[in-house]
């Protein structure tokens, strides 16, 4: 075949004009790049229509306790319930049941403490909003309360009942009694519901609220109020320490008549799993190495002789 030939079979395949083969190929090599950044947008696109609200709360429910391990800190959330928590009164520092309680935990988790005090009453409001970790402080387990918050086993049994002077022994000795009397409650605790129970189910109380019980108490010694509604072991912390002559009312038998007997729990913020089976796991090693055991002797064998 000629030359010439050739030459025009050749520019049968040329494209028209400047349009050469080289910059034919870099122009596709630009539509696949271009062509694959879409594709990436889709796909992030796609990624980011992922709630914000559930993946905040898949973080928090599962990674909470790495969350506290991370920064090294357990922030507890607490309010002054003697013998549980109160302070010492030459150092000033937090000490009690509940306080040797929560340190021994954070000691298990490798963490620091943090307390954080506040009302009774703004405790679990403060552990739905994630303010705390966890709170503690002779917290009833109670099912309007479980609903609002987890609660770990029970570490320790009291219960509910009546204080009062001793002359009024003889007249109190059931709730159906309290009728035309003044009782003392401390604000956001059972005592406080079961007294607006009481008043809704027809015993015509008075019922008078306080930010701390130990107010109330200071109000029955000199008689602003009539009873005081308050927990078992706190009572007698008080009696003990303040060697007062308020008695905890007894039925006719001589024995503490308990308007509710419950366990008490530390709460964590509902769905945080993993950090509340680390907390019962602790628990219940206290329990085994006879922790509690110590705990309940130096804090709760509070004998009334005066």
């Amino acid at each position: 075949m000629k030359l010439e030939s050739l030459k025009n079979k050749t520019t049968m395949f040329r494209i028209p004009g400047k349009f050469t083969l080289r910059r034919f190929v870099v122009i596709c090599l630009l539509a696949y790049v271009l062509i694959g950044c879409t594709t990436l947008g889709r796909s992030d696109s796609t990624t980011a229509n992922v709630s914000p609200t559930a993946a905040t709360s898949i973080e928090n429910s599962q990674s909470r306790l790495a969350q506290i391990q991370a920064r090294g800190v357990l922030s507890v959330g607490t309010a002054i319930t003697e013998p549980f928590e109160h302070h010492d009164p030459d150092t000033g520092e937090l000490i009690g049941f509940d306080i040797d309680t929560a340190e021994y935990i954070a000691d298990k988790l490798g963490v620091e403490l943090e307390w954080i005090e506040m009302p009774f009453a703004n405790l679990i409001p403060s552990l739905q909003d994630r303010k705390v970790d966890m709170i503690i402080a002779a917290i009833y387990i109670k099912p309007e309360r479980e609903k609002l918050v987890d609660f770990s086993e029970p570490y320790l049994n009291t219960g509910l009942v009546m204080v009062a002077h001793p002359e009024l022994q003889a007249q109190v000795k059931t709730v159906q009694d309290l009728a035309a009397l003044r009782v003392g409650v401390k604000i956001g605790a059972t005592g406080a519901e079961l007294a607006q129970y009481l008043i809704a189910n027809g015993i015509a109380l008075e019922s008078i609220e306080y930010k701390d019980t130990f107010d109330s108490f200071l109000d029955l010694e000199v008689g602003r109020v009539d009873v005081v509604f308050n927990d078992y072991l706190n009572t007698l912390a008080y009696i003990k320490a303040s060697q007062s002559n308020l008695e905890i009312i007894t039925n006719d038998a001589g024995e503490i008549n308990f308007l509710s007997q419950v366990g008490l729990g530390i709460a964590v913020h509902q769905g945080d799993r993993e950090l509340l089976d680390m907390i019962n796991t602790v628990l219940s090693e206290m329990r085994q190495d006879g922790v509690f055991d110590r705990l309940h002797e130096n804090w709760l064998e509070l004998s009334t002789d005066r």
